[in-house]
């Protein structure tokens, strides 16, 4: 049995792996950003 790495997420325009930061971590907001194209999408739980 060997170990894996956790599978990255990757940008949907480009291709390249995402970055997140936690901006407020009471209401779980995080902010996905691609470093290669800009783009940024942001998760909150209902």
């Amino acid at each position: 049995m060997s170990a894996r790495p956790a599978d990255r997420l990757t940008c949907p325009t480009c291709g390249e792996p995402l970055v997140f930061e936690i901006l407020d971590d009471e209401k779980f907001l995080v902010a996905w950003s691609c470093v290669t194209c800009g783009l940024i999408r942001t998760t909150e739980p209902a």
